[in-house]
């Protein structure tokens, strides 16, 4: 994230059990036991995705936006200001507002929160991120965050297809300037998060080690 750690309001119930969202044919992606969610609350409060997931490394993601878009990569992996430890292996994409924001694997939503409009450079900040999280087959989350209030296009339960418009690109939370922080997530035995190393398919083919500063363009699926 840039300087930051990670009707539509009818979307996010103001509380609901995130409990078993999803089942065997999904994946088998789990949840930690029955836990309701707020708007008071932040992503961290909640743990979703299998323990100790293996991630399938040999999936190529879709970047998150549509076909014909490109858009700079702000932080890359591993970048200095803030992608560091948990999230050294995540994506910020500079995006205008209201930039549609796509799916970069299939899966089931787990999580929705665009209730927020608030947005600065404290990490008090940070419980403002308006954000979608989609349950992956292995049991891995895919994570989007900063979007716009008001802006998602998907609830939880509804299974997500590879390129589907999840939401609008904001600046909500813990954020210096508009952009999308997108990054793959696998909950570790010790109950916390870290963000994985996931290659994407573009016209260059298959991209590795995303550059900070450079554009990409989706591959036709």
């Amino acid at each position: 994230m840039l300087a930051c750690l990670r009707p539509v309001a009818a979307l996010l119930v103001s509380s609901f059990s995130v409990h078993a969202l999803a089942d065997e044919s999904a994946g088998g992606a789990r949840v930690s036991a029955a836990v309701q969610w707020s708007t008071a609350m932040s992503r961290e409060d909640i743990q979703l995705g299998r323990i100790d997931a293996d991630h399938d490394d040999g999936y190529l993601y879709r970047l998150p936006y549509a076909d014909d878009a490109t858009f700079p990569i702000i932080q890359g992996y591993r970048a200095k200001l803030s992608h560091r430890g948990a999230e050294q292996f995540t994506l910020d994409f500079g995006m205008p507002v209201g930039t549609p924001v796509h799916a970069a694997r299939e899966g089931i939503v787990a999580l929705v929160e665009d209730s927020h409009d608030a947005g600065c450079a404290l990490a008090e900040c940070g419980r403002f991120a308006n954000f979608v999280v989609v349950l992956h087959a292995d049991g891995t989350t895919g994570e989007y965050f900063h979007l716009e209030r008001g802006s998602a296009q998907v609830r939880v339960g509804e299974r997500v297809g590879r390129g589907q418009w999840l939401a609008r690109s904001g600046n909500t939370g813990f954020s210096t300037a508009p952009h999308l922080h997108f990054g793959v997530y696998r909950t570790g035995p010790d109950r916390t998060t870290e963000s994985l190393a996931v290659r994407f398919q573009t016209r260059r083919g298959a991209i590795v080690n995303p550059r900070s500063g450079a554009y990409y363009l989706n591959a036709s699926d």
